[in-house]
């Protein structure tokens, strides 16, 4: 299953360069919701976005924009990253607030977790959320992801979740 990822409705791909405006609008509208302003900024989203152009060379995973199929629009971002930098593979995702809550998350989710199973071989795939996002939450056990414990990584408390292969 290499790269592009479909799905029913949707379509996973490599980011390009030219993902730069869509990226940072997807990072503000997540932090929006999270800290209740948006933080980044033109410069911050190109260098997360060259982060994971770099991922996706050298691990064969990063996040990949995600295209509605019937349009080729992007609406979000999904897929697999180094938690916190460290060695745990997180499934993750973030979508343009005019798309939430359609089962895109979902959708896109499962597909990075089949793909970090049958082409990375991973063993493991992690996943956190603030405690609060319940929505997240529920994509998360959609998915199959189990609740392991509390944390604090990316600078606020979340709720670590867990899938074995």
């Amino acid at each position: 299953m290499p790269l592009p990822l479909v799905t029913e409705r949707l379509r996973l791909r490599p980011a390009t360069l030219d993902d730069l405006e869509t990226w940072l609008a997807i990072s503000r509208d997540a932090e929006q919701a999270w800290w209740g302003e948006p933080r980044s900024t033109v410069d911050d989203a190109r260098a997360n976005l060259q982060k994971h152009l770099a991922s996706q060379e050298r691990h064969r995973f990063s996040l990949w924009p995600v295209e509605l199929r019937t349009s080729g629009t992007m609406i979000g971002l999904s897929g697999l990253q180094h938690l916190a930098d460290g060695p745990e593979i997180e499934v993750g995702y973030r979508f343009l607030r005019d798309y939430w809550g359609n089962g895109y998350a979902t959708e896109a989710a499962r597909a990075a977790i089949r793909y970090g199973f049958d082409e990375v071989e991973l063993e493991r795939i992690v996943a956190v959320t603030m405690p609060s996002n319940r929505a997240s939450r529920r994509v998360l056990e959609k998915c199959g992801l189990t609740f392991v414990g509390d944390l604090q990584v990316y600078g606020a408390a979340q709720v670590k979740y867990a899938l074995s292969r």
